[in-house]
């Protein structure tokens, strides 16, 4: 069989084709898709791939998940990761949707959206070049309580996580592998109370094996407290911030701040 340029340049770079996926050296789809199977339903996605994609070239894939009113669509635009995190290294963003209640509101499960989690990651290997070692996930609100969980429940997948505002549904001992956190939550938050946040911070830094007292600080953009010595390749940070009127001038707490995008990107970018 005839190999690829792109086939052969991987086998040359070892070290850049490790954690490459199948989808490396092949051709891309004409477009991306647009839906998944995923434990025997179909299910919306929103994929992004950048206009230059090179498919010898293991592109990080971030996963934003959507809250409880706001869709795939509208997340995409108000997280701003795309823009935040274009100075970095290659990378494929995917946003999944949630299943629509009878209100009009969406809401994710555990476990039925671990398979959804699954089956993208899965397909998306196949037909583009995907880093497997480099896969994150970021959320707000109801997504952020997704990703703190997810990342629990996918630890031995996810490469790192980021959430505002959000809770976990599971236990350290649930925890499979172990993952990067970056955790932001106001404490005035009302709809998230911050203990939740709290707690999600606490399952993870047991999952993550780390001392339960927090070993260092990162003054900005944020004040972060970090649990896990400098060199730990899975830190966890804690972020509380104040900022709490958006951008009608309406008291809401439970805002996505200023710098989130920033924050996420500069933390992901540094992970080893």
């Amino acid at each position: 069989m005839r190999m690829t340029a792109a086939a052969l340049l991987l086998l040359l770079l070892p070290s850049l084709a490790q954690g490459a996926s199948e989808g490396c050296g092949q051709a891309p789809p004409s477009a991306p898709p647009e839906t998944v199977e995923a434990a025997g339903e179909t299910r919306e996605v929103l994929v992004a791939v950048p206009d230059d994609y090179d498919p010898a070239t293991p592109h990080r894939l971030v996963f934003g998940f959507h809250g409880r009113t706001n869709p795939a669509e509208r997340v995409r635009r108000y997280y701003g990761l795309e823009d935040a995190m274009a100075e970095g290294a290659p990378t494929i963003f995917v946003y999944p949707t949630a299943k629509r209640q009878d209100d009009g509101t969406f809401i994710w499960r555990v476990p039925e959206d671990l398979d959804l989690f699954d089956a993208v990651v899965e397909d998306l290997s196949a037909d583009y070049c995907i880093d497997r070692a480099r896969l994150f996930a970021v959320g707000h609100s109801l997504g952020a309580s997704f990703v703190n969980t997810l990342g629990c429940l996918r630890g031995d997948a996810l490469r790192g996580i980021a959430s505002v505002a959000g809770g976990i549904h599971a236990r350290a001992e649930d925890c499979e592998g172990d993952v990067a956190a970056l955790l932001l939550h106001n404490r005035g938050d009302r709809l998230v109370d911050v203990d939740r946040g709290r707690r999600a911070r606490d399952v993870l830094v047991e999952a993550n094996g780390l001392d339960p007292a927090p070993a260092g600080f990162y003054p900005r953009p944020f004040g972060c407290y970090r649990y896990g010595p400098a060199e730990a390749r899975n830190p966890i940070a804690w972020c509380l911030y104040a900022e709490s009127v958006n951008r009608r001038g309406r008291f809401y707490p439970h805002l996505w701040p200023d710098g989130a995008e920033e924050a996420i990107a500069a933390f992901f970018n540094v992970l080893p």
